[in-house]
C-alpha cells in the first residue's frame, strides 16, 4: 500500500491544485480593479486640468455624464467626441523563484508599454431656459496588460484585458439663475481575458516534496467573461454662490456585474489526463474539464463621488479645483463559480481612495486657450493585492494642453498627463497548492495620456 499511496496522493493535490488555480484565475477582475483601472471620464481639456474642475467649465459636454446638473446652464447645443490613448508603463526590477528556490527561467518584459484607445463622446440639448437633455458614451473602467507566456512571472499572470463601456442618458432642471440639479441613468457592458500559467509540478513539490522538476509540465488557463448589460444611475447638483464661483457635487452608484463566460486549458497531454481523474480521486474537489467550461465571477464597478469648484479671476484666467472619492472598501468577499460548484471564496482588502486636483485655463486670445494642472491619485491596492497585473501605486499628475477655437462653432483640444509613480513594491508568495512560487522586488511605473477633443456647438 506505501508504495502507491504517493502516486495516488500527488495525482490528487495535482488537481486540486489546477482547480484552485482555474479559482484563482477567476478572482483576477476583482483584484484588477485599482486605480489604474479607473479611468476619468474627461475630454481633453480635462487630462489637461490634471482632471480638476470635473464638467464645471462653460458648455462642457462631458456634464451629461460627470454632472448632469451642469447641462442646465447650457446656451445652445453642442456635441463632443474624444479619442483618449493611455499608455502605462510597469517594468519590474528583483527575482521570482520556484519553490526550489531557484529563480524561475524566461525573460522581464514591461507587459504594459503601449498606448491604448478609448473613447468618450457627449452630447447635450437644452430644452428651454431650465429644462436639458443629454447623453454619453464613456469608458469608466479599462485596461490591458501583455506579458508573453515564457516570462519569470508568468504564475503570477501574462495577460489580462478589461474594459467596461457606459452608455447614459441624463436630464438637467434649473431650479433658478444660481442653483440646478440633474439625474442621469446608466447601462454598462463589461467584458474580461485574463490568463495565467499553472505549475502542477511544483504544487507537488511544493506540499510533499516529491522529487519533480518545477515548470516542466505548465498548463496556460485562459478565462473569458462578460456582461451584457447592467444598470446604475448618477446624479448631482451645481450652484453659483457668486457670478465668479461655481461649486458642484456629483454621485455615481456602484454597478454590480456578474461576469459570465468560459475558461479554457491549454498543455500537455499529462495534466490534462490528471484533470478528468480529479472527482474520482476526491468527490470534494470541483470538476475541472480540461476541455473548457462555464466561469463567473462578480465585478461590481465601485461607487463614487465628487465635489469640484471653479473660479473665474479675469476676462481670461479660470481656476479649478476637485476632490473625488471612490468606494473601494466595499470589495469584501469573492464567491467564484463554475458549472454550479463554488470554486473558491475569497476575502478582499481594498480601500477607498482619493483623487485631489488643481488646474485651470488661460485665454491668450479669442482663439487661443492654454491649460495646465497638478493633482494626487490614492491607489486602493496594498501589498497583499498587488500582483503584475495591476502594481498599482499612488500617482502624481502633471497636465497641460492647448485649445483652439475655429469658429462661433467648431473647437477642438489637445491634451497631455503624465502620471509619476513612485517605485510600488511586490511581495507575493503563491499558496503551496498553486506551485510555492515568490516574487519579491518591485515595479517602476509611470503613465501617458494623450487626448485630442473635437466639440460643435450649434
Amino acid at each position: 500500500m506505501a508504495t502507491h499511496s504517493k502516486p495516488h496522493m500527488t495525482r490528487r493535490y495535482l488537481h486540486a491544485a489546477l482547480a484552485v488555480a482555474v479559482a484563482t484565475t477567476l478572482a483576477v477582475p476583482v483584484v484588477a480593479q485599482a486605480g489604474a483601472f479607473q479611468l476619468p471620464t474627461d475630454n481633453a481639456a480635462g487630462w489637461a486640468r490634471a482632471n480638476a474642475g470635473g464638467s464645471l467649465f462653460p458648455d462642457d459636454p462631458t456634464a451629461a455624464y460627470n454632472n448632469p446638473a451642469a447641462m442646465s446652464f447650457f446656451s445652445a447645443p453642442a456635441f463632443q467626441g474624444t479619442l483618449t490613448e493611455i499608455r502605462p508603463q510597469a517594468q519590474f526590477s528583483g527575482q521570482t523563484l520556484d519553490v526550489d528556490g531557484y529563480a524561475t527561467t524566461g525573460g522581464n518584459p514591461n507587459g504594459f508599454g503601449k498606448f491604448v484607445p478609448f473613447p468618450n463622446i457627449g452630447w447635450v440639448v437644452p430644452v428651454n431656459s431650465w429644462f436639458a437633455l443629454g447623453g454619453a458614451l464613456a469608458v469608466p473602467y479599462g485596461l490591458e496588460s501583455n506579458y508573453n507566456s515564457q516570462w519569470q512571472g508568468r504564475y503570477f499572470g501574462t495577460e489580462t484585458y478589461l474594459q467596461s463601456v457606459n452608455l447614459s442618458l441624463s436630464a438637467a432642471f434649473k431650479l433658478n439663475d444660481r442653483f440646478s440639479i440633474g439625474v442621469g441613468v446608466l447601462g454598462q457592458r463589461t467584458k474580461a481575458e485574463l490568463n495565467t500559467v499553472l505549475d502542477p509540478n511544483g504544487a507537488a513539490k511544493a506540499i510533499f516534496g516529491l522529487p519533480l522538476t518545477p515548470g516542466l509540465d505548465d498548463e496556460q488557463l485562459n478565462v473569458n467573461v462578460r456582461r451584457k448589460f447592467s444598470w446604475g444611475f448618477f446624479g448631482g447638483m451645481v450652484f453659483k454662490p457668486t457670478d465668479l464661483d461655481t461649486l458642484g457635487f456629483s454621485y455615481h452608484s456602484r454597478v454590480d456585474n456578474n461576469l459570465s463566460g468560459s475558461y479554457a486549458v491549454y498543455g500537455g497531454a499529462t495534466g490534462k489526463s490528471l484533470l478528468t481523474l480529479a472527482p474520482l480521486l476526491d468527490p470534494s474537489l470541483p470538476t475541472i474539464n480540461p476541455n473548457g467550461a462555464s466561469a463567473s465571477a462578480q465585478f461590481d464597478t465601485p461607487a463614487f463621488a465628487s465635489v469640484d469648484w471653479l473660479h473665474t479671476f479675469t476676462d481670461r484666467l479660470t481656476m479649478a479645483a476637485t476632490v473625488k472619492w471612490t468606494q473601494w472598501s466595499t470589495f469584501k468577499e469573492l464567491v467564484l463559480m463554475s458549472e454550479g460548484q463554488q470554486l473558491l471564496s475569497l476575502p478582499e482588502q481594498f480601500k477607498d481612495s482619493y483623487l485631489f486636483s488643481v488646474g485651470g485655463d488661460y485665454k491668450l486670445n479669442d482663439q487661443w486657450t492654454v491649460r495646465g494642472g497638478i493633482g494626487y491619485d490614492q491607489t486602493p491596492t496594498n501589498i497583499i493585492s498587488r500582483d503584475p497585473r495591476v502594481p498599482d501605486g499612488a500617482r502624481k499628475l502633471l497636465g497641460f494642453g492647448l485649445g483652439y477655437k475655429l469658429n462661433q462653432h467648431i473647437s477642438f483640444d489637445l491634451g497631455y498627463e503624465h502620471q509619476f509613480v513612485s517605485n510600488t513594491p511586490v511581495h507575493l508568495t503563491n499558496q503551496p497548492i498553486l506551485g510555492g512560487q515568490t516574487m519579491d522586488g518591485y515595479f517602476a511605473d509611470s503613465g501617458d495620456v494623450v487626448s485630442l477633443t473635437g466639440t460643435y456647438h450649434f
